[in-house]
């Protein structure tokens, strides 16, 4: 199953201009299987995502982007948020705690908003983001390169902000996800792989 894992629109992300329910349409059109909405420090849309799935026909799943003092973190399977910033380390604990699952954003976007080297510092990842749809090609390479040192899978999302954005990299899933719970088993089960652009797949070394 393929999944943009990285989406944010502009009910809970102020600097997104992606209406959630075009932006289900368009990853509907382009064959993906569902969407992860990951607003930045925001799960508002939880609410909204069994409607979302119902009537578009693909799977919305909701996690978030948690802006921690190390950097950027993609959560998945948490129902509420930290009551405060913490490092990456206490948010990945917080998360995994709760029987959720936590991916590197963009480890090495030159905004200072990766973990960059605090990756070899943390335990309990599940994945790095390997494929960022903005993020300079060098940069994500970086990430894979780094992500095959600590022995971690890589996953994709085009960290959309537009609807047009949506499906520029994505994550291919080997088992079928219908649910929340779904998707963090494949997770942690390192049974995926990324590297597709709108629909085609590529090979990491077509794209290198």
């Amino acid at each position: 199953m393929i999944f943009d894992m990285h989406v944010h629109q502009n009910r809970h992300s102020s600097d997104s201009r992606l209406d959630i329910y075009e932006g289900v349409e368009y990853a509907k059109s382009l064959g993906l299987d569902g969407i992860c909405v990951t607003d930045h420090d925001n799960l508002g849309l939880k609410s909204l995502a069994a409607e979302l799935t119902k009537n578009s026909g693909i799977h919305v799943i909701v996690g978030v982007e948690i802006y921690t003092l190390d950097g950027d973190l993609l959560c998945y399977g948490i129902d509420e948020m930290p009551e405060k910033r913490m490092s990456a380390q206490e948010t990945i604990d917080y998360v995994n705690a709760r029987g959720g699952v936590c991916v590197a954003a963009h480890p090495f976007r030159d905004n200072r908003r990766g973990l960059e080297e605090v990756l070899y510092q943390v335990n309990g990842l599940a994945a790095l983001e390997g494929y960022n749809g903005r993020t300079k090609p060098e940069d994500n390479f970086k990430s894979i390169s780094t992500a095959d040192s600590l022995a971690l899978p890589i996953c994709g999302g085009s960290d959309a902000h537009t609807v047009e954005e949506i499906g520029n990299f994505v994550t291919v899933f080997e088992d079928a996800i219908t649910s929340e719970a779904d998707l963090i088993a494949a997770l942690r089960s390192g049974r995926f792989s990324a590297g597709v652009i709108k629909g085609r797949a590529v090979s990491r070394e077509e794209i290198a």
